[in-house]
């Protein structure tokens, strides 16, 4: 008969059971600290390599992929009306394949040498660079063989979906567009699928985590590895989940707190010696900005070094130590021995390696030398971040706020008014489920569009386009109108311009749509108004956009190319949505146009900060954006 426990000894079992937990947590945090500490030289000068080799050469590879992607399908650009033709003809997904194959061995690449350097040091061995180097082209070697094909999905899909626990500057990331993270966070149903997924990916990923030692250290397949590292796990699952998880909150902290501590002394000093005297706001923020920057450089390059250090700790735990160096590939521990004729050999490809990519970027980005103009703000749907969206309330804030630009959306009424609001039914901002296009003007205007809102909204209503024209036009205001609609709407376009030239506003508005048809429409309707194609994927040549005298893209697709390119063509770039500051100075730096966000005051403020200049400086915030992006 099973032994049953009191309330007491659950407690004394759970006390005891927590209290090893944490000595075996501290004597994990100093098995990494000895790791580190001993092969840190050798570790930051492999990952800096790395991430310099990849940057280069991700760039130019996915520049490539993208030219060739096009010439094969015979399109200029790439964007939603012409994504489904190119994604899935046959020789793209040849080409997204050898894409995704050479971003793997990069990866996997700089993680076998990082392993390979924290092995050694567990048997007590010091590394060098050949040694390091070695070991990731032989991992690379093995992982072309077919029966280890799994590996790519594992590397390129796992660890990018979780978005924890980077073990490569290099591995790549999956960023979700703004705009999807707003639907997910807007949408209770969509929140929590997401979630569900999200943990259940981690503990997928928990459980084969050491399936990466196995194949890197041992001669075994991908597929025998993962069986490994499962039987690794058991009966160590939940000390391995906590570990990270500990060791992930820790080494956020320590990161957050050296990189404000530096920036703050920096900031001191240099206020003292220089005799800086800019009020405290101005302090506060440009603090906050410069820490961001500075916390997600140091992110890319010790957080690969320590979540592999904490993998080798791990993963020698759990082996049997009676067994560990049975069981390991004799080629783990094998220091290769660092020869004249090696590293001169290794110089020379360098020295060709980085006069090409060189010649390379200067052809590419010489226009980068010139200074670039301030952008505008764009209150996208209003100031929806203190006042309901689509609302005459939102727009008479944005107003208050000094822009220049509003952005609202358009759908159509059964009695034929045009009317502000984003969806195709009222539930979201009302709570009662009425499609537009179904009922009348009269009928939307009983329901209440701003009470879910805290403030005083209890009794705010749906505008129709042309208040908000007329309001737009006393104030001096530009407005970007996307036409949504609905397929049943009869004479849509032709009624959202009629209200545009009752309005008198043909030359401060621009038609933007994401249905390249309804923008066709407009086109044939009326030429001479100014059209934008909404694009949430933008690549290539899209200053040859037909019916569209600017772009309006998301703000993942912004690059310096892009811009200039259509500033070449006579043609403006509006960017969105753009909520977080801390991505405007790059942005501005990509001479962008027109920024539109939810959140208008802080992107404003955020504007008039940024540096405008060209020249050095501009190549140092876009260069410090991509680096900064690396860990996201």
């Amino acid at each position: 008969m099973p032994e049953t426990l009191s309330f007491k000894g659950i407690c004394k079992k759970c006390k005891d059971q927590t209290t090893r937990f944490f000595k075996r947590f501290l004597n994990f945090l100093r098995g990494i600290w000895i790791l580190f500490k001993q092969s840190f030289r050798v570790v930051m000068l492999f990952i800096l390599l790395c991430s310099v080799f990849t940057i280069m050469a991700t760039s130019v590879l996915k520049d490539l992929l993208i030219t060739l992607m096009m010439k094969v399908t015979g399109v200029e650009y790439i964007v939603p009306a012409n994504l489904s033709h190119v994604l899935f003809n046959p020789i793209s997904i040849v080409l997204m394949i050898i894409f995704a194959v050479i971003v793997t061995l990069m990866s996997l690449f700089e993680i076998a040498g990082l392993l390979h350097a924290f092995s050694m040091g567990q048997a007590g061995r010091t590394t060098n660079l050949m040694s390091m180097f070695a070991a990731g082209l032989r991992a690379c070697r093995k992982a072309l063989h077919p029966k280890n094909w799994f590996l790519i999905v594992f590397i390129l899909v796992l660890f990018p979906l979780t978005r924890v626990f980077p073990l490569a500057t290099s591995t790549f990331k999956l960023i979700l567009p703004g705009f999807v993270d707003q639907t997910i966070d807007y949408t209770k149903g969509l929140n929590v699928v997401y979630w569900i997924g999200y943990i259940a990916l981690i503990l997928i990923l928990t459980v084969y985590l050491f399936s990466i030692n196995s194949f890197v250290m041992q001669k075994d397949s991908f597929i025998k590895s993962c069986t490994r590292s499962r039987h690794l796990e058991r009966g160590h699952f939940v000390e391995t989940l906590l570990s990270l998880i500990l060791l992930t909150i820790i080494l956020n902290f320590t990161i957050n707190s050296i990189s404000s501590i530096i920036v703050i002394n920096w900031n001191e000093a240099t206020s003292m010696l220089l005799g800086n005297s800019k009020n405290i706001i101005f302090k506060a923020e440009n603090v906050g900005t410069s820490t961001y920057l500075l916390r997600q450089i140091l992110k890319s390059f010790i957080s690969p070094a320590v979540n592999n250090a904490a993998l080798a700790v791990l993963f020698y735990r759990y082996v049997d130590e009676r067994d560990m160096l049975l069981t390991l590939s004799k080629d783990t521990f094998k220091a290769k021995k660092t020869s004249w004729k090696g590293v001169i050999a290794f110089l020379i490809v360098l020295a060709v390696f980085s006069s090409v990519t060189s010649v390379y970027w200067i052809n590419r980005y010489a226009f980068l030398f010139e200074p670039v103009d301030q952008p505008l703000v764009c209150a996208h749907r209003g100031d929806n971040v203190n006042a309901p969206e689509n609302t005459m309330e939102a727009f008479e804030l944005a107003a208050s706020e000094n822009l220049e630009w509003i952005e609202l959306d358009v759908h159509q009424t059964s009695d034929g008014v045009i009317i502000c609001n984003h969806d195709s039914t009222i539930k979201r901002v009302t709570g009662v489920n009425l499609s537009i296009h179904d009922h009348t003007y009269e009928e939307l205007t009983a329901c209440e569009f701003g009470s879910w809102m805290p403030g005083n909204y209890e009794h705010v209503v749906v505008p129709t386009l042309a208040e908000v024209l007329l309001f737009a036009k006393e104030n001096d205001m530009h407005v970007q109108v996307e036409l949504k609609g609905h397929a049943d709407d009869v004479n849509f376009e032709e009624n959202v311009l009629q209200v545009i030239n009752d309005t008198g506003m043909h030359d401060n508005v621009m038609v933007i749509a994401q249905d390249l048809s309804r923008l066709q429409r407009v086109n044939e309707l009326d030429p001479t108004i100014t059209k934008a194609y909404c694009v949430v994927v933008g690549l290539g040549d899209l200053e040859h956009l037909e019916c569209s005298d600017n772009i309006s893209i998301e703000e993942s697709y912004i690059t310096p190319e892009l811009v200039r390119d259509m500033h070449a063509q006579g043609k403006k770039v509006f960017c969105w949505t753009v909520d977080n500051d801390d991505t405007v100075q790059y942005l501005v730096s990509c001479d962008v146009d027109v920024i539109g966000t939810d959140n208008p005051m802080l992107i404003s403020n955020a504007v008039e900060k940024s540096d405008c200049s060209g020249g050095i400086t501009r190549i140092f915030h876009i260069v410090l954006h991509v680096i900064a992006n690396m860990d996201k």
